[in-house]
């Protein structure tokens, strides 16, 4: 009986969007979920939005677009946003995932971007 073993890795970052700053977590080259975790533990209010982003050589990025269901799965479904349903929305204690489903990029970032009220902490885990 032949057993197939798969290589499983995962890797946490995390950060503080604090304001109407842009924050641009790490990349990570062949990442087959993303999980966001926010945490409004600063005071202030949780706001703004992450979007996912790839790449096919780690410096060109173009949003990933979800819109064909066959390219990727978002959730929660109530707080994506944006033309291609790659945006969701922070709220305090939210929890989004994103699972690309092709293997059209090589590389994934995700990108924070708040609001002037904001102040949360994002924890990104890349699993591969």
């Amino acid at each position: 009986m032949l057993l197939g073993l798969t290589a499983f890795s995962q890797r946490a970052i995390f950060d503080t969007i604090q304001g109407a700053e842009t924050v641009s977590f790490e990349a990570m080259q062949g990442a087959k979920s993303v999980t966001a975790t926010c945490t409004d533990s600063f005071g202030g209010t949780s706001d703004g939005t992450l979007t996912l982003y790839g790449s096919t050589d780690n410096s060109a990025w173009v949003f990933v677009n979800f819109i064909g269901a066959t390219l990727g799965v978002a959730s929660p479904k109530a707080s994506i946003t944006g033309v291609d349903l790659n945006q969701i929305t922070i709220t305090p204690a939210l929890v989004a995932n994103w699972i690309p489903l092709d293997d059209q990029f090589n590389y994934y970032k995700v990108v924070g971007v708040g609001t002037s009220g904001d102040t949360t902490l994002i924890n990104i885990n890349w699993s591969k």
